[in-house]
């Protein structure tokens, strides 16, 4: 079932440069001082041979199954791609992205997964704390909250934890 050099080039303009029919065999074959419909005709019979039509079929495949492996990530070129955002977000000094970039890999090579739990029941810690330590937290806990006023201002007041270096 070999093809001339003429059927071959038929088969690759229709399977992979998705010309018609028409087109292809102008574009294949010398069809000077031909009638279009003369053409037509002589196109539409070389497509229908079976040895035709099967070299289109594999070239499409081909084709198809090119195109799918270069689109299919794995998951080491995924990985990849995202340590050179990594790198780049931090070049940059745009840690969000950076971050973003590294919790992407941690999900992607499952380190990080999304794991939420149910709990129910009561929790007893605050019950079994001393009452020391209850004072401790309750000086800790924020002021009430003071109103605004007509002015549009807010006074707000704050404790702080550790004293600045000096």
């Amino acid at each position: 079932m070999k093809l001339t050099t003429k059927q071959e080039t038929f088969c690759q303009l229709v399977a992979i440069q998705q010309y018609t029919l028409t087109d292809a065999y102008i574009e294949a074959y010398d069809t000077e001082g031909m009638k279009q419909d003369s053409i037509y005709q002589l196109s539409s019979r070389l497509a229908n041979q079976v040895k035709i039509t099967s070299r289109i079929e594999a070239l499409k495949a081909t084709v198809t199954e090119k195109l799918a492996s270069d689109v299919a990530w794995d998951k080491a070129k995924i990985v990849s791609e995202l340590a050179i955002n990594v790198e780049l977000a931090r070049e940059h000094k745009q840690m969000a992205a950076s971050n973003r970039s590294l919790e992407l890999v941690a999900k992607v090579t499952g380190v990080l997964t999304e794991e939420t739990k149910q709990v129910s029941g009561t929790v007893s810690v605050i019950h079994s704390l001393s009452d020391a330590q209850l004072d401790q937290l309750a000086s800790m806990a924020a002021p009430e909250p003071v109103p605004i006023d007509d002015t549009g201002s807010i006074e707000a007041s704050y404790k702080l934890l550790e004293p600045e270096p000096e």
